[in-house]
C-alpha cells in the first residue's frame, strides 16, 4: 500500500508522492501555529473584558482607551483566521487529488497482479474498488488527525507547564498541568481499546455481509430474463440467509457502539469540565498571590483542551479508526492473496484460517 505509491518506478510520480507528505506537514504546523496566537489572543480579550468592570463611567480617555483597545483585538482575531479561509479549502483540493493519485496507483497495482488463476478470494472487485477508496480518505483524516495533534502538542506542551506555575490550587510542581493531562488522556486511550476493539473485527464482518448482498442483488437482477415465476418463488428463499446475516452483524455492531457511545460522552464531558473546576476557584482565592484572571482561567482551558485533544486523538476517533484498520485489514489480506502462488492446497489453506481467525474475533 505504500511501495506502490512512495517507490513508484517513475520519478515524478515519487517527487509527487512525497511533495504531497510536505505539504501536509507545513499546513499542520501553521494550524498549530494559529491555534497558539489564538490562545493567547483569549487571554488579552478576556483581560480586557475584565477591566471594563474597574473602568469609572466618568472617564472618557479609560473609555476610549478601553473601546480602542478591544477593536485592536478584534482586527487581530480577524488577521489571525485569514489564512485559515484562504489556505483551508485550498490544501484540502491539494490533498484530495494527492490521495486520488495514490489510490489510482494501488488499483493499477492490484490489476496488473490480479491473476485469474490464483486462489479464490471473496469479494475481490469489492476490495479493489471500495476499500482502496475507504482507504484513501480514512489515512487523509488518520494522518491529518494524528500531525495536527503532534504539533499541537509540541506547540502548547511549553504553554501549559508555564500556566501551570501560575495557576497553583496548592504549591504543586510547574508542569503538574501537562502531567495531569497526560494521565487523563492515557486513561481514556485503555478504556476504549478494551471497551471498543470488538469493533475493528465486526467491521470486517460488516464489509463482507454487505459485499454479499451486493452480490445477491446483481445475481438476481442479471436473472431477470429468466422464468419471471420460478425467480420469484425462489427470491425469498435465496435472500434470507443473507438478509439474517446483515441483520444479526449490524445488531451485535449497533450494541458495541451503543456502549462505547456511553462511555465516551460520559469521559469526554466530565474532561471538559475539569480546567474549570481546577482554576475558576483561583479567582477568588483568599491569598492575592495565587488569584488569577478571567483571561488566564479561559486560557488554562484552552490550553489544556488543546493538549488534552492532541494526547486522546485515539479515544476521540475510536469509531474512525476502526473503520480505517478494518479496511487495511482487509487490504492485507488482499495483497497476501495476490502474492499467493497459483491455486494450490497450500494457499487455499492459509487464505482460509485468516478468514476463520476474523470471523472468531467477530464471535
Amino acid at each position: 500500500m505504500l511501495s506502490e505509491f512512495f517507490l513508484h518506478k517513475s520519478p515524478r510520480a515519487r517527487a509527487y508522492a512525497w511533495s504531497g507528505l510536505l505539504l501536509i506537514a507545513a499546513h499542520g504546523l501553521l494550524k498549530a501555529y494559529i491555534k497558539y496566537r489564538i490562545n493567547e489572543w483569549y487571554g488579552h480579550f478576556y483581560t480586557a473584558g475584565g477591566n471594563a468592570a474597574t473602568v469609572s463611567s466618568d472617564d472618557a480617555l479609560g473609555l476610549a482607551n478601553g473601546e480602542r483597545r478591544v477593536y485592536e483585538l478584534l482586527l487581530e482575531f480577524a488577521l489571525l483566521c485569514l489564512p485559515s479561509v484562504l489556505v483551508h479549502p485550498v490544501y484540502r483540493f491539494l490533498v484530495s487529488t494527492w490521495l486520488l493519485q495514490w489510490r489510482m496507483a494501488l488499483i493499477r497495482a492490484y490489476l496488473r497482479e490480479w491473476k485469474p488463476n490464483q486462489v479464490h478470494v471473496e469479494n475481490g472487485a469489492q476490495r479493489v474498488h471500495e476499500d482502496t477508496q475507504r482507504f484513501a480518505k480514512g489515512l487523509q483524516t488518520c494522518c491529518s488527525v494524528l500531525l495536527d495533534s503532534v504539533l499541537t502538542l509540541c506547540v502548547f506542551s511549553p504553554l501549559v507547564v508555564r500556566l501551570g506555575t501560575a495557576v497553583q490550587p496548592t504549591p504543586l510542581p510547574s508542569a503538574w498541568l501537562l502531567l495531569c493531562c497526560v494521565c487523563i488522556a492515557a486513561a481514556g486511550v485503555a478504556g476504549s481499546v478494551m471497551i471498543g476493539w470488538t469493533l475493528i473485527a465486526l467491521e470486517v464482518q460488516n464489509q463482507r455481509v454487505e459485499a454479499d448482498l451486493r452480490k445477491a442483488l446483481v445475481l438476481r437482477e442479471e436473472r431477470q430474463d429468466e422464468d419471471a415465476d420460478a425467480a420469484a418463488d425462489g427470491s425469498a428463499s435465496r435472500f434470507t440467509p443473507v438478509l439474517h446475516a446483515l441483520h444479526d452483524n449490524y445488531s451485535r455492531l449497533y450494541r458495541a457502539f451503543a456502549v462505547f457511545s456511553l462511555w465516551l460522552s460520559t469521559y469526554e464531558q466530565s474532561v471538559t469540565m475539569l480546567p474549570y473546576v481546577i482554576a475558576a476557584p483561583l479567582l477568588y482565592a483568599s491569598d492575592p498571590r495565587a488569584r488569577i484572571s478571567l483571561g488566564t482561567v479561559t486560557q488554562v482551558s484552552n490550553a489544556f483542551g488543546q493538549v488534552f485533544a492532541s494526547l486522546n486523538i485515539l479515544t476521540s476517533n475510536w469509531t474512525e479508526v476502526t473503520d480505517w484498520l478494518s479496511v487495511l485489514r482487509r487490504l492485507r489480506e488482499w495483497e497476501r492473496h495476490l502474492r499467493a502462488s497459483p491455486i494450490g492446497s497450500d494457499s487455499l489453506m492459509q487464505l482460509q484460517a485468516v478468514a476463520s481467525d476474523d470471523q472468531a474475533e467477530v464471535v
